[in-house]
């Protein structure tokens, strides 16, 4: 993995970790919930960040996983062009040994 997907899994997984700390603080707490009510647009915002991680992540991944199909179709073919190369090598020197030698005189 790259340092900058690292870094983004860690900013993903901290995001995490604090909405499940926040939701075990209410859970204790619930008058810091009727406080909160005054702070719901921030918290859509937050939870929209949130959405948007995820978001990115599933598109990375899809972009990551199609550039390594291409790589390998890319190998694939090289592979089969090694391949025919080699036989067409060797197809030249059976059919060079198989021709008969003029005679010398």
């Amino acid at each position: 993995m790259t340092k900058i997907r690292l870094i983004f899994y860690a900013v993903f997984a901290a995001f995490h970790l604090g909405a499940f700390i926040f939701t075990l603080i209410l859970q204790s707490n619930t008058s810091l919930l009727l406080k909160m009510a005054g702070y719901v647009s921030t918290l859509k915002y937050v939870t929209l960040f949130g959405l948007l991680l995820f978001v990115i992540d599933v598109v990375w991944s899809f972009k990551s996983n199609r550039e390594a199909q291409e790589e390998k179709a890319a190998l694939a073919h090289e592979l089969n062009m090694l391949k025919a190369r080699l036989y067409d090598i060797q197809e030249g020197k059976e059919a060079a040994a198989s021709k008969p030698q003029p005679p010398k005189i």
